[in-house]
């Protein structure tokens, strides 16, 4: 067994207790045009999971602790004729995975006539992220053409614990951002949501500003965009790499999602190069997950109600006799955020897609709020040291509701009697022994407390190991105090 990462253990939890459908999904599709060697492709495949052994795994909680384990079947290398390769991907994407059982990972080879062929990889983002893809066609088109690769080893294993740098770094900047004005209205996260997409091409549009990145510019237009909207103090989650020499090789789970606010600091020159800053500072600590660091954070879909994935696209890979085309972006057909822009950033240009919720916010709404980070982009095109609060963006002058926070009920107060007392004091003990504090009150919030969802399954692991009883981890969202945890123990108690 291999102990999981902070990253992979965050992300088990959310979606162990949130339920998040395929919003962990990650397909990726290469297209293939020209004589394909069917058994090559095949061999191949097997290749990159033999080289990758963290794609053949599951996870496994013990004690309180997440491990990495051999999954329970090899992950399916499948050939299909298929004259209908969007069906198909609709079911990849839609078929789930189960995280203990495994695998985490699957491809299927389509022929979807004798000329045209689509591979199809759909991996769980706790095995995957978005680096994968580059590492995935490079080892898949070195396989192809006949080269070997020795099995790399397993990334994983290392305990860690964020630093007093890290967690005084967090709990200085860190503040919650429940909602984000756009267009208007003011509109908040949910759970995960069936997602849509809108497509833009900002090739033209991306200015060149001296001293920062085009990241970097990215970034600013959409935290000057926010500005624009009436948000005086927005909060952008950004997905960051945390590879490092060791692991830059390694398909895996080597990224991270950590908030980045601002403030509207005069022209777009100086907020850009603000951000330029604090992502300079922010770098230090980007491998230490920020509910780790800050404590008292609920696992949650989103840190922030809009978000970033902002990425350069390796060269193109080849693949003897054939012709590749790659779909960089792809939908899984679920969004954690109100808006999540992913932009991809390669030789042919700068191509932005807009994932969003139909139930939290419209299409034309969205689509709109696209023009308007096109006008930002060529309005800084056109003067880099415009003020904010001058670019051409019209200011609503009213803000309404779009969407209320959902109503989680109450658990069920526990009885009164002996037997009910001797078990809120039994869960006390457990959780005084996990937090490291000598008094909780029964009805203390977990969350307030300092606890993060490593310390849920601790407790969860003491309670299944001296009490008997399997506690859902909804009930740590539902009534996370101690009489709440108690009283589902009672009720699963025969």
């Amino acid at each position: 067994m291999v102990l999981a990462s902070q990253a992979q253990h965050g992300m088990w939890i959310t979606e162990v207790m949130h339920g998040t459908g395929t919003a962990y999904h990650m397909p990726f599709a290469m297209w293939f045009d020209g004589p394909l060697d069917r058994e090559a492709m095949l061999a191949a495949c097997r290749a990159v999971l033999a080289r990758h052994p963290v794609l053949s795994r599951a996870f496994e909680e013990r004690d309180g602790l997440l491990h990495l384990v051999p999954a329970k079947a090899d992950p399916p290398v499948a050939f299909v004729v298929e004259p209908d390769p969007e069906a198909l991907i609709e079911r990849e994407i839609a078929r789930p995975f189960s995280l203990s059982a495994g695998p985490l990972a699957r491809f299927t080879l389509a022929e979807v006539s004798a000329s045209r062929h689509l591979l199809l990889f759909v991996g769980h983002h706790l095995v995957f992220d978005g680096m994968s893809k580059d590492l995935l066609v490079r080892d898949l088109a070195a396989a192809y053409s006949g080269a070997t690769a020795p099995p790399l080893p397993m990334p994983y294993g290392a305990a860690e614990k964020p630093s007093p740098e890290a967690e005084a770094y967090w709990r200085a900047r860190w503040h919650e951002v429940p909602q984000v004005v756009i267009n208007g209205v003011a509109r908040t996260p949910r759970l995960a949501e069936r997602g849509e997409t809108v497509l833009l091409d900002l090739t033209d549009d991306m200015p060149d500003l001296s001293g920062v990145t085009r990241f970097e510019v990215f970034l600013a237009a959409v935290h000057a965009l926010l500005h624009r909207y009436g948000n005086t103090d927005p909060s952008v989650a950004v997905a960051m790499s945390t590879r490092t020499a060791e692991t830059r090789e390694h398909i895996g789970l080597f990224a991270t999602e950590l908030p980045v606010f601002s403030s509207s600091r005069g022209s777009f020159r100086e907020l850009a190069l603000g951000l330029r800053s604090d992502l300079r500072e922010l770098n230090a600590f980007r491998a230490v997950p920020l509910a780790r660091a800050v404590g008292g954070i609920k696992p949650r879909v989103a840190l922030a109600p809009v978000s970033i994935s902002f990425r350069r696209r390796a060269p193109e890979q080849v693949f003897p006799g054939l012709e590749l085309s790659v779909e960089w972006k792809m939908s899984n057909h679920m969004v954690r955020n109100v808006l999540h822009l992913q932009a991809v950033d390669g030789d042919d240009g700068l191509r932005l897609t807009l994932h969003y919720s139909p139930e939290v916010i419209s299409r034309p709404d969205v689509e709109l709020a696209g023009e308007h980070l096109r006008r930002v982009l060529r309005a800084v095109a056109a003067d880099p040291d415009v003020r904010v609060a001058d670019l051409p963006l019209p200011v609503a002058a009213q803000v309404t509701t779009a969407s209320a926070t959902p109503v989680v009920p109450d658990a069920a107060p526990v009885p009164g009697g002996e037997a009910e007392a001797e078990l809120v004091e039994q869960v006390r003990l457990i959780w005084m022994e996990v937090l490291r504090m000598d008094h909780i009150a029964p009805d203390e919030d977990l969350y307030d407390l300092g606890g993060h969802s490593l310390t849920i399954t601790q407790i969860s692991a003491r309670i299944r190991k001296r009490l008997g009883v399997e506690v859902p981890f909804d009930v740590f969202l539902d009534d996370p105090t101690i009489t709440g945890v108690a009283a589902a123990i009672g009720g699963l108690r025969p």
